[in-house]
């Protein structure tokens, strides 16, 4: 069957995805982060530019349902930019939805059917869990997801708190039908512990790293350490890397920083003097185009 990366402004063949930064926001607002929203195209447009500048071709935009998602911007930014923008469906972890989101009263069936739908213009689903455990929320939200990728076949790219909980969302996915190698877990390196993530890419998920730039809580050397030690341990071909600059104060076109493209700019240059230019083109383009890519299936539009 036919594998395709699903962007906001259609299919393309995995190949085509090049240079990959696999984890940001263009438009967000939470109420976990009051005064930190991400809602202007221009701005977005601005971000992008500088990361197509920076050498990639392609992001992965993690912004779930209810969070300010905005498809037709990402349009806008995909097409005044030249960059590939794969959007996600699904919802973030329970923390980020008011006591009054029509999400928290819709059940299973309800919330896959939305996902599907969502997935004629989205490449992901994105899930998120809590610091150590599954709240009745997510495990609904776990379900539908579930039930969407056995409809459509889309990668599954969840949320994990502090880093935690990797291998057990892993098998929890599994028992639902995902198979780990559809799975995509962010802020690995919030716990770094390579010896844990092993575990988890074992069983055949991929190992997502977004904290570069985040210096007041851990310099780019830890998240360095940690890839060199998962190469070591022979999972090379299960990481990825993103920015995650979720926070209007992380965009320098909102006047804050480092912005869009440091994972680019800084840290991926890094990575390739200190662990190789091989070691840094599988994790920025042949990784995200194995895992951001899947098989067309009848349920497709």
């Amino acid at each position: 069957m036919t594998r395709i990366v699903r962007t906001v402004r259609g299919d393309i063949a995995p190949g085509e995805l090049g240079p990959c930064d696999a984890h940001e926001h263009l438009f967000l607002a939470t109420p976990l982060q009051p005064g930190e929203e991400l809602d202007d195209v221009a701005a977005a447009t601005e971000e992008a530019r500088s990361l197509v500048a920076a050498g990639a071709a392609a992001l992965v935009e993690w912004t779930p349902l209810g969070l300010g998602r905005n498809l037709d911007g990402l349009v806008a930014v995909s097409e005044a930019t030249g960059l590939h923008v794969v959007a996600a469906t699904g919802l973030h972890r329970d923390a980020h939805y008011e006591d009054d989101s029509a999400f928290r009263t819709a059940d299973i069936d309800a919330l896959a059917e939305r996902f599907v739908a969502d997935l004629a213009r989205c490449g992901v689903i994105k899930l998120g869990a809590s610091y150590h455990l599954l709240t009745p929320f997510e495990q609904r939200a776990f379900a539908a997801a579930a039930a969407a990728h056995e409809q459509t076949g889309a990668p599954v790219c969840v949320h994990t708190e502090v880093g935690t909980m990797g291998l057990r969302i892993v098998e929890r996915l599994r028992s639902l039908g995902v198979p780990p190698e559809s799975v995509v877990l962010a802020h690995l390196d919030r716990n770094p512990d390579a010896g844990e993530h092993a575990d988890t890419a074992t069983a055949g998920a991929w190992l997502q790293l977004d904290g570069p730039g985040r210096t007041k809580y851990w310099p780019d050397s830890t998240i360095l350490k940690l890839i060199d030690d998962l190469a070591e341990r022979g999972h090379a071909d299960r990481i990825l890397v993103g920015g995650d600059t979720g926070r209007r104060s992380m965009m320098r076109s909102y006047g804050g920083g480092p912005g869009l493209d440091y994972v680019f700019v800084r840290f991926k240059p890094r990575l390739e003097r200190e662990l190789g230019a091989e070691l840094a083109r599988r994790i920025f383009v042949a990784n995200p185009a194995r895992a951001f890519a899947f098989e067309l299936r009848d349920a497709r539009p």
